[in-house]
């Protein structure tokens, strides 16, 4: 399943969204307008010029429901942005309300930021080149896929939220699930691929 998916009925071909695609990600040979998930690094310009709204994130609701329904422990990690979304609410609030939804643990995404500071600082110092940071998934996959003469400048951290991902499968066991909670297109995009991974 794909994190952005086309209500064809609502497409209209407009070419919107072909226009706003910085990589020609999108092709219009059906009815609608097709997302090429191959060139796609998941900026979300795509969502935000469709006037129809035809280009929506997928829903992952149910599969959250169904894990939380499960046996095994889910955590959730709330992505840098949710103040800005909650902003109504007090943060223990939103934890309580995430917890009593049968999340196990609440975590702030940022403390991955954290956990890889000294590691973007040793990549610095190590290198006599400029460096491109490898926090967004968009630029990571937009050089990965677009411009690979510059992998070797992309450093080799990975983002905040795989790494409180991984700190927390390493700390709870590799059966834990852990649910990114996030507004990030691109962050959807990158852990679609280490669920593949």
């Amino acid at each position: 399943m794909q994190p952005i998916t086309t209500i064809t009925e609502k497409c209209r071909k407009c070419y919107s969204c072909v226009r706003s695609c910085p990589v020609k990600a999108i092709k219009v040979e059906k009815t609608y307008a097709e997302i090429i998930f191959e060139r796609c690094i998941g900026c979300g310009n795509c969502l935000a010029n469709c006037p129809q709204k035809a280009k929506i994130i997928t829903d992952k609701v149910g599969l959250t429901e169904k894990l939380l329904d499960g046996s095994q422990k889910v955590v959730a990690v709330l992505g840098c942005s949710f103040p800005a979304y909650f902003h109504y609410l007090q943060p223990e609030q939103l934890v309580s309300a995430l917890k009593k939804l049968g999340f196990s643990e609440v975590h702030e995404g940022s403390a991955g930021a954290e956990m890889i500071g000294y590691s973007y600082a040793a990549a610095i110092e190590k290198s006599s080149a400029p460096l491109i940071s490898s926090h967004c998934p968009a630029v990571v996959d937009l050089i990965e896929r677009h411009y690979p003469e510059l992998i070797g400048r992309l450093t080799t951290v990975v983002s905040p939220m795989i790494a409180i991902g991984r700190y927390l499968k390493m700390v709870h066991g590799s059966d834990l699930k852990v649910i990114y909670i996030s507004s990030c297109v691109a962050g959807k995009f990158e852990t679609q691929s280490q669920e593949k991974a």
